[in-house]
């Protein structure tokens, strides 16, 4: 039977390389803690900004919270109010307002995040970019040409 030409040492080494490997790679994919403590945006909230006047915003439909995320995949009229939000008030390309938050969208949010010193540049849409981001006003229920300032 062929002997084995490494030491105990170098066996340990490589067995703590392979565990060091393996963690690594699990805390890489495991998601970030503050995008796993929301839950996704699934529905859109109209919030008042005087009588006449309102934004439309991702809410999570389960407690009618604003504090959700969209991210790659995601799907649903909450997808179509930040996209509509990007090209009217960032004039970003996100493929268009279709419900889907794919690379081009999550490009948009990568740029926007990008103007705010305060924001994780990650490309996830999440309470941070919710309160920082500008909003397109909408005034007795019809879009207008008109943004609200960031952090409304």
């Amino acid at each position: 039977m062929p002997r084995s030409s490494s030491s105990p040492f170098q066996a340990a080494l490589a067995t703590g390389a392979l565990t060091a490997t393996l963690l690594t790679g699990a805390i890489a994919t495991a998601p970030a803690a503050s995008s796993a403590s929301y839950p996704t945006c699934n529905g859109v909230k109209t919030v008042s900004l005087s009588s006449t006047a309102s934004v439309k915003q991702p809410y999570y439909k389960g407690n009618g919270t604003r504090n959700c995320v969209l991210a790659s995949g995601s799907s649903s009229t909450a997808v179509t109010a930040l996209q509509d939000a990007l090209i009217a008030c960032y004039r970003q390309d996100t493929g268009g307002k279709d419900g889907v938050y794919g690379s081009k969208t999550k490009q948009a949010v990568w740029n926007v995040q990008g103007r705010y010193d305060s924001l994780k540049q990650d490309g996830v849409y999440g309470p941070e970019t919710r309160k920082m981001m500008g909003w397109r006003v909408y005034t007795s229920g019809n879009a207008t040409t008109q943004c609200t300032a960031p952090g409304t």
